[in-house]
């Protein structure tokens, strides 16, 4: 396995696995508080709470570190694609002045990196929610996972992951082979 697998898979385990685990803490911790103030013995007291307010809280907290969360996994994978192309300038360049298309390349690019992609996102829906069962058995921090908490994380951190990655090869791709070569 090339080297640089290793941390592309990284960055999509722990961008996937983070935002499983934070969306199903939500709603755990959401259907938590409406169990609560729904419960007959604290209904008359639990209308002075702003549940309406706590569940707006819960979901902007949600929505700002799941999005931190995935534009880490952007910015890792961009990073990575930069070096990789950075590394392989002579390659490209040679390639480019043999005829290969820059679309070619980049078809190239992205398949490389989907096989990392599609692995760090399989191991990372694992480990969100293996990390989900351990923190719902030993603290007292309701998890509950819905399709959205498991199933949203997957694709959608692939997909910026293979477009972070696709932004360097475009540039790479594009740069004239001469430069590629002098650089």
């Amino acid at each position: 396995m090339e080297f640089w697998k290793v941390p592309a898979a990284s960055a999509v385990v722990v961008g996937v696995a983070f935002t499983v685990l934070l969306m199903s803490v939500a709603f755990g911790v959401q259907t938590k508080i409406d169990a609560l103030v729904t419960n007959p013995l604290v209904a008359a007291a639990a209308r002075a709470l702003p549940t309406h307010l706590i569940h707006q809280i819960l979901l902007w907290m949600t929505i700002v570190i799941t999005g931190a969360m995935l534009l880490q996994t952007a910015l890792s994978t961009f990073t990575m694609g930069t070096a990789l192309m950075h590394s392989r300038r002579d390659e490209i360049a040679i390639r480019r002045q043999s005829g290969v298309l820059r679309t070619t390349l980049l078809v190239e690019f992205a398949k490389a990196m989907l096989g990392p992609c599609l692995a760090g996102g399989a191991a990372g829906e694992v480990v969100g929610i293996l990390a989900g069962l351990i923190l719902r058995s030993s603290t007292v921090l309701p998890v509950r996972f819905t399709a959205l908490s498991v199933l949203s994380a997957f694709p959608t951190t692939i997909v910026l992951a293979l477009c972070a990655t696709l932004v360097p090869a475009w540039q790479s791709a594009n740069a004239s082979p001469a430069l590629l070569r002098k650089e």
